[in-house]
């Protein structure tokens, strides 16, 4: 894995497939640990989740401090992280708000998610955007 300052020097599709790697590190159980710790929150009406919220929500959720280490991750690997999430969960897409990365939202994020985790996952859109308007058109 790359240290912050490398995956911030990284171009979008790089980070992007930064960010399937650490996700395919130990899949599906550290995604799974991520996603519902997530959904956690929104249900305890967290209004919004941040990176650095994760670590604190982690502990709060009762999970050994090792478990709680693995959320600790930078800005910049979160940017590419928080839109995988909605893709996979659009209903995150209530208490997670990407911020603009210049040519990250351009990136391909289906593709390496494909190589890099598994073929077989439902992602509701090739985009963030595209996922979190189905959660928006399902209400």
């Amino acid at each position: 894995m790359q240290n912050g300052s490398e995956v911030a020097a990284m171009p979008p599709a790089q980070r992007v497939s930064a960010a399937a790697a650490w996700i395919a590190e130990d899949y599906p159980r550290k995604w799974l640990r991520l996603v519902n710790l997530c959904e956690w929150a929104m249900d305890q009406g967290w209004p919004r989740i941040r990176r650095g919220d994760l670590y604190l929500l982690a502990g709060q959720r009762g999970m050994d401090v090792t478990l709680c280490r693995e959320f600790r991750f930078d800005n910049n690997l979160w940017a590419a992280l928080s839109r995988y999430l909605i893709m996979f969960r659009p209903s995150l897409a209530r208490v997670i708000f990407p911020r603009a990365v210049p040519g990250l939202d351009a990136a391909d994020f289906v593709g390496p998610w494909r190589r890099h985790v598994s073929g077989r996952t439902f992602l509701y859109g090739d985009t963030w955007q595209e996922a979190a308007e189905h959660m928006w058109a399902a209400r």
